[in-house]
């Protein structure tokens, strides 16, 4: 998946910047220019616990999550030409991770007690249920209502 001419296009497209406008405009504050430089140097299950830290479904969110309006609008590349196609590098990262059964990254757990409830059982509550789990190892329950 990651040894075809696109893919490495699209990494070394990626200028890194030092200032990581397209974190700044990424609402989960993924570490973009971290993750797609460890693509570029083949280091794909660091890579993907790079945006583990902050993204827990990333095949999902490469897909669905409106890039242009957010990480992909503040790329640099963008003012001039084609921004970085952050989303592609997202999805396909998440599905290589399934694909041979990466880790996330391992986070402190400090669960504190506390209790999330989730009401409706939709793909954002699921998502949201998915980082509360991992992220804050809260213990939710889903409640569907009729």
């Amino acid at each position: 998946m990651y040894n075809n001419e696109e893919i490495k296009e699209k990494v070394d497209y990626c200028l890194n910047c030092k200032v990581k406008p397209c974190q700044k405009g990424c609402p989960l504050n993924n570490d973009i220019p971290e993750f797609i430089s460890n693509i570029k140097q083949e280091k794909y299950e660091e890579a993907y616990k790079i945006l583990s830290k902050t993204t827990v479904m990333q095949s999902i969110c490469g897909r669905i999550c409106p890039h242009m309006s957010q990480c992909m609008g503040s790329c640099i590349r963008g003012i001039k030409s084609n921004p970085v196609s952050i989303g592609d590098l997202e999805y396909k990262l998440g599905d290589l991770a399934i694909e041979n059964g990466f880790s996330m990254e391992e986070l402190e757990k400090d669960c504190s007690g506390k209790k999330v409830a989730v009401i409706g059982s939709g793909p954002a509550r699921t998502y949201l249920c998915c980082f509360f789990s991992k992220k804050r190892s809260y213990s939710y329950n889903i409640r569907k209502i009729f």
